[in-house]
């Protein structure tokens, strides 16, 4: 039985920064929708549910796609409506920043750690080849 192999850090810490994401633009969605039926925004309840649900079915999507390199690119540009979204309620537009901090640390911290593995890995390969190599030379 082999060992299963190591996903990469990069697209663990993607999925669930967009995964984590998608739920708060739901929560988001619920706010707004709230607000909307207090009086407090002036937007319609099939607005805010047509644009809420479709930001988290697409953060859905992209979290999927993170194996692809356009999923990255749609993970980025997904960061944009939820601060834009602070022109209607500011708060959403903090939540925003902080996925936004997420999403490059996650990218950067997830880079680090899947170079270090690489490392790692062709270190330990030097390491077995060198030992045939002896262990071949020492039986000749």
């Amino acid at each position: 039985m082999s060992a299963r192999p190591q996903r990469p850090a990069t697209l663990v810490f993607t999925q669930v920064v967009l995964a984590l994401q998608a739920l708060s633009a739901f929560f988001a969605t619920l706010v707004l929708w709230g607000l909307g039926r207090a009086g407090q925004i002036d937007a319609s309840s099939g607005l805010i549910w047509a644009g809420g649900l479709a930001m988290v079915l697409l953060l859905g999507y992209a979290a999927g796609k993170q194996t692809a390199r356009w999923g990255r690119w749609l993970g980025w540009a997904l960061q944009i409506p939820m601060l834009l979204a602070g022109f209607v309620e500011p708060t959403i537009a903090v939540i925003g920043a902080i996925f936004l901090a997420l999403w490059i640390t996650g990218l950067r911290l997830g880079g680090r750690i899947d170079r270090e593995r690489r490392e790692r890995d062709e270190a330990a390969a030097a390491d077995r080849a060198d030992e045939a190599e002896s262990a071949g030379g020492a039986t000749a």
